[in-house]
């Protein structure tokens, strides 16, 4: 296999070493002090489950029920049609009482079956079997992974691999989720990473930390400490590295931390599969472990619930489905309105208007945000000021692309490398003029790909 790019030496994975972003990015005021000492609980059972049939790669999913049907919980309600889609799974016992359309977060329509609560649960409350997994073979482990509904855009479940990326950074505000996770489950994490080894089979196995995060590292290394008393650390003949990262934002991104161990560009187009690089996240790394060696599909999520307007900030394993108006329930209320809330994190996230809508499956948060956690002000004219440059962790001139797209010359901000944008919002975030650059991007993005697909079709039609 050809990595494409110059292979990261091994002195990367040293631990007394702590990477940094090369260009740009931001040292943000996290809001997770209290946060991050909040253990994850259980949150409430909904009386009515919203699960759209949605994937994020927008494959078709089949609806496999009917309104009337009852489901058992983790029961098989939809069915996905692409290479490499997931199956989804009820998060409740129960019946259908309705299949709608909703609205998500992220703007699109996608098709719900709502489930009303009632019956007995197979899972909940009972000591769950722990199956055998190192004899399976590659095909089963890819199969268990798909029927279970557990992967994520950012890795192919087919190998061998290069470099295998574990992601336990999380450098948005609030969110904390991850970082909950390797205090709590570590040991799980690591059997997780055992799996995608023996699936994958990477040549190197990194698992990225932030710098400050020391007390997720000493939870990781304990249990690798453990494994190797086991005399379990040679099950799949693989070493791990543990790295460390500055926290700065974006570091955490997928194409950061491409070219921080590939030392190359995520090009347009082309998919990091391609580059034979996989990257995980923690939460993704937690359900390979419980889809394969619990058999347990993916019916929860664990999110992080916070922001000024809500009462009590928490960190949640909410039932996929579950409108965000039973999450403000769980969190003791609203103590005011909230001027936004976001699903997600405050940089990359998505606001939403309606309470109902339900928690999905890559949900990483939900944010209630006042008026001075937003910082509104009134667009102005841009005063070339420069901080957009010195903060674009891709080397880009923000202004300048932002000037190509509102007067219309498309065509001209893609030849500045408008699609090298990953659309971080680092530069919006420092902007005095309050420009909305991120949303312009993704407008001459729309604009700009439409005139190119054009130009390839009239070249592609046959003279005469």
């Amino acid at each position: 296999m050809d990595p494409g790019g110059n292979y990261p030496e091994k002195a990367a994975g040293s631990m007394n070493r702590i990477l940094r972003l090369p260009k740009g990015g931001l040292s943000l005021y996290s809001q997770k002090d209290t946060l991050k000492g909040l253990p994850i609980r259980n949150a409430a059972l909904p009386p009515l489950a919203v699960v759209p049939l949605w994937q994020p790669d927008r494959n078709e999913v089949a609806c496999l029920v009917g309104v009337g049907d009852s489901v058992q919980e983790g029961a098989l309600i939809g069915k996905g049609k692409g290479k490499h889609s997931l199956h989804i799974h009820a998060p409740i016992p129960g019946t259908v009482r309705d299949i709608r359309k909703i609205p998500l977060p992220s703007g699109i329509e996608a098709p719900a079956v709502c489930i009303e609560l009632g019956g007995a649960f197979d899972r909940l409350g009972k000591k769950e079997a722990v199956y055998p997994w190192k004899g399976l073979s590659h095909r089963e482990l890819k199969n268990l992974l798909i029927e279970k509904g557990i992967a994520e855009g950012d890795f192919t479940l087919d190998g061998p691999i290069e470099l295998l990326i574990i992601n336990g950074m999380e450098l948005e505000p609030y969110l904390c989720g991850q970082y909950r996770i390797l205090l709590e489950r570590s040991d799980a994490i690591l059997e997780g990473i055992r799996i995608l080894q023996k699936l994958l089979d990477p040549a190197r196995t990194l698992v990225v930390l932030e710098d400050k995060d020391l007390q997720a590292q000493h939870s990781f290394k304990s249990s690798l400490a453990k494994e190797q008393e086991q005399g379990q650390e040679g099950l799949t003949g693989k070493e791990i590295e543990l790295v460390l990262v500055e926290g700065k934002y974006p570091a955490g991104d997928t194409e950061q931390l491409v070219k921080l161990f590939f030392h190359q560009k995520v090009s347009p187009g082309r998919s990091i599969g391609e580059m034979g690089v996989a990257v995980v996240n923690v939460a993704t790394t937690l359900g390979v472990f419980e889809g394969v060696a619990l058999r347990k599909p993916l019916m929860e999520r664990i999110i992080t619930v916070s922001g000024k307007a809500i009462k009590r900030p928490a960190n949640l394993k909410v039932r996929i489905g579950t409108p965000i108006l039973d999450i403000v329930e769980e969190c003791g209320g609203l103590v005011e309105v909230p001027m936004k809330v976001v699903c997600g994190g405050p940089f990359r996230g998505f606001g939403i208007y309606d309470l109902r809508t339900p928690v999905l499956r890559d949900m990483s948060g939900i944010l209630f945000l006042t008026k001075d956690e937003i910082h509104p002000g009134v667009r102005t004219p841009c005063i070339n000021c420069g901080k957009c440059i010195e903060v674009c962790p891709e080397g880009l001139h923000p202004a300048k692309l932002f000037k190509w797209i509102d007067h219309g010359y498309f065509r001209e901000a893609l030849e500045d490398s408008l699609l090298d944008c990953t659309e971080c919002g680092c530069c919006g975030f420092v902007c005095p003029s309050r420009i909305p650059l991120v949303q312009g991007f993704q407008v001459g993005k729309f604009h700009a790909l439409r005139l190119s697909n054009a130009k390839s079709s009239h070249k592609d039609q046959p003279n005469g």
